[in-house]
Formats: structure tokens, C-alpha cells, sequence
């Protein structure tokens, strides 16, 4: 598990790192002073839970969390504060806990033992996330891509489930009413099928990707993914489904209603 503590008061920073460490053994504590400081470690890595101040210069706790549940929507943010007062306004961001200063081990134990989100032990290998925003895993580590466009491409291919799609359909889905069959469109996709590739040779995955001649699919039995958990019919994999599927993709909002039925027939089995 990865725990990020934002404190811009150095000394109460300290005393509240010592007590996580005290209650959480063996997990990843990275401790900073600022919103912004912790919003560039987030954007590199998966963070599991936050500790935030609320009360912080520039940019408060609150502000914060927000921002990083955009990240991370399963991200488990514990509010901490000396002043009460704010509590109903962190509850309103859904968060996972509300510890008042000074710290205790106690309260630091009893948020992480009440986690609103389970983390989840990171998965061995290549790992898909589509539940949520659409993240890709190795190892527990989420792999950046050059451009957001090549990244949208293996969502698309993700959400087809083994089936392939042509250079019009990928035109398509990436450009909509301004898709158009020019050397302009064709080249650039191009380079985003050939950026895609190449990132998933950087990590040894590249048995993932498939291409044929003017097709492009993905190999299902080469990654773990949630959505194809849930396909399955596997009761856990369709519980981690909370209403959200790929939310940063318009395309991909039809998906919502079929896995939201398909969770209510399984539940009524």
C-alpha cells in the first residue's frame, strides 16, 4: 500500500508520519509539505490513501482531495485538522476519515483499518483498470504514454473484448465529425498505432497488441482487467464496478447501463 501525508507544517508533518508508521508496517510512506508537491507524486504514481491537512496555504486539504480523486478516483483521502469546523465539508467529498490534531496512533490505526476503498494487493504483470478512469498497470506501477491519444487507442481496442477495428473505426472514435480519410489523419494515426507498440515493448508486452494488415485487436488472454472480470461474471469483479467505466472517453458511456444491469442479474442469482 502507497501513503501519501501533506502537512505544511514540518513538525506535525513528522509526528504524523512516526504514527503511520507505527500502525502500517512494510507500506510506502511518502511525505511532502504542499498540495503541490503531492499532486506531482500522484500524477507519477498510484496513490492508495492521503492524509491531508485541510488547513494549508495556496491550496487547502480539501481543494486537494478533489484533485486527486480525479487522479485516483479510488484513492482513500483521511482528512486531518485542528479545526472541527471542517468536517462536514470533507464528509461532503466522500472521504474515507476525519482525524482531528494533534495526531494519535490510535486514530491514524483506526482510519486505515476503516479504508472506504479496500486497496487491493497490486497485481504481477500487465493489469488494465477500466472501472473509473481508464489506467493501465505493471506491477503496480501505471504506464505513461506519449500521448493521450495512443493511450484512448488501447482503451478502444480494451473495451472491443478481442474483437479488432479498422483505421476508419480508430479515425472515428479518436476524431468523431472531423474524422476524415486524408493523408493528414491516416499519418497521424500512424504514429499513435506505432507509440502504442512501442510502449508496450518497453515493458515485454507486446504479444498484448495485435495487427492485421488494416485491423487492430487486443490478445484478452495477455492482460487482467476488470471489465473482463466482470464479462465473466465474477461477483467480485462486478462489485468493484461502482458506475463509472473509462469516464474520461465519451464513447465509452453506453457501457455504464449494460455493466449496471448485468451487476443487478448477478446479484438476484
Amino acid at each position: 500500500m502507497r501513503i501519501l501525508l501533506v502537512d505544511d507544517e514540518v513538525m506535525a508533518l513528522h509526528i504524523l508520519e512516526n504514527a503511520v508508521k507505527a500502525v502500517s508496517s512494510g507500506d510506502q510512506i511518502i511525505a511532502v509539505t504542499s498540495a503541490e508537491d503531492a499532486y506531482k507524486v500522484a500524477e507519477s504514481r498510484k496513490i492508495d490513501v492521503a492524509f491531508l491537512d485541510v488547513d494549508m496555504p495556496k491550496e487547502s486539504g480539501l481543494s486537494l482531495a478533489e484533485s486527486l480523486k480525479e487522479l485516483w478516483p479510488r484513492i482513500n483521502i483521511i482528512m486531518v485538522t485542528s479545526h472541527p469546523q471542517y468536517a462536514l465539508d470533507a464528509l461532503q467529498l466522500f472521504v474515507s476519515g476525519y482525524i482531528v490534531k494533534p495526531y494519535t496512533k490510535e486514530a491514524v490505526q483506526n482510519a486505515l483499518m476503516n479504508l472506504r476503498n479496500p486497496v487491493q494487493k497490486p497485481r504481477d504483470g500487465l493489469y488494465v483498470q477500466c472501472f473509473g478512469n481508464f489506467e493501465v498497470f505493471y506491477h503496480g506501477e501505471p504506464i505513461r504514454f506519449k500521448r493521450s491519444q495512443a493511450k484512448e487507442i488501447f482503451a478502444y481496442l480494451v473495451d472491443l473484448y478481442g474483437a479488432t477495428a479498422t483505421n476508419a473505426e480508430l479515425r472515428a472514435m479518436l476524431w468523431g465529425d472531423e474524422a476524415e480519410d486524408s493523408d493528414k489523419q491516416r499519418n497521424y494515426l500512424t504514429q499513435l498505432i506505432r507509440e502504442l507498440r512501442l510502449t508496450l515493448e518497453g515493458i515485454g508486452c507486446e504479444a498484448v497488441f495485435q495487427q492485421s494488415r488494416n485491423a487492430y485487436g487486443i490478445k484478452v488472454s495477455e492482460i487482467a482487467c476488470d471489465y473482463y472480470e466482470a464479462l465473466e461474471n465474477d461477483l467480485q469483479g462486478l462489485k468493484n464496478f461502482r458506475g463509472e467505466y473509462m469516464k474520461q472517453y465519451e464513447w465509452a458511456e453506453d457501457r455504464v447501463g449494460y455493466l449496471s444491469d448485468k451487476l443487478e442479474s448477478v446479484k438476484r442469482m
